[in-house]
Order: structure tokens, then sequence, then C-alpha cells
């Protein structure tokens, strides 16, 4: 049964300005876990900002998917991999707690939009 789901747009050029003033490395290690940051660094430079895009609108979408937006988790917690979505930690716990038994997600591209889509379900 569905008990969430959450969608979020965001423009990639918002991250492409972050990039260039923070750097890529950096940005990318404020919002993703390490292995995810990890993947997505050893991918095309050029559109990290359009992947970073993306998965910031996973995270939002998610937040809104559970109820609860991006306070009390920790973003770090939630990677998106080669399709699949998964928490790991204390928001892991928190979706065992919530007897949320399976995520999925989706991210989308076009231009200077990035497009998520989170489902959970019981």
């Amino acid at each position: 049964m569905i008990v969430g789901l959450g969608t979020d747009i965001c423009p990639p050029s918002r991250w492409r300005h972050l990039v260039e003033r923070f750097g890529a490395e950096k940005m990318a290690r404020r919002i993703l876990d390490p292995e995810e940051a990890e993947y997505l660094l050893r991918g095309n430079r050029e559109r990290l900002p359009e992947r970073l895009a993306g998965r910031w609108a996973l995270r939002e979408a998610f937040g809104k998917a559970l109820g609860i937006g991006l306070d009390g988790w920790s973003w770090k917690e939630l990677r998106f991999l080669n399709g699949r979505l998964w928490a790991v930690g204390a928001l892991a716990d928190l979706l065992v707690a919530r007897d949320i038994q399976a995520l999925h997600g989706s991210l989308s591209h076009d231009g200077d939009l990035a497009l998520a889509v989170v489902i959970l379900e019981r």
C-alpha cells in the first residue's frame, strides 16, 4: 500500500553556481552520503550540477512523501545509486518504526529542470 508520495523540481543552474563558487567535491559531499558522492564525482563533471539538482530534488521529494520535509533526518542517510533508493542509519530506523517497507525513486532531467518522484510503501 502506498503511504507517501512526493515530487520536487530543482534547476541545475542553482547548482552550477554553487559548484563554481565552492567546488564540485565540497557540494557533493555536503548533501550526499560518501558512496553516492564518490559515484557522482567519478562521472562527467560537466553534468555534475544537473545530477546534484536531481539528488537534491530527490531528497526534497522524499521529505514530502514522509511528511516531515527536510527536518528530522540527515540528507546523507538517503542513497540513490543505479536507480535504487534506500535509507541507512537513523533514517532506516525511522522508516522501520513507521512500517515503511519499500522506497521507490525516479529522477528526470530536461533542460534547466531536474524532477524527482518518491513513493513510500507499507
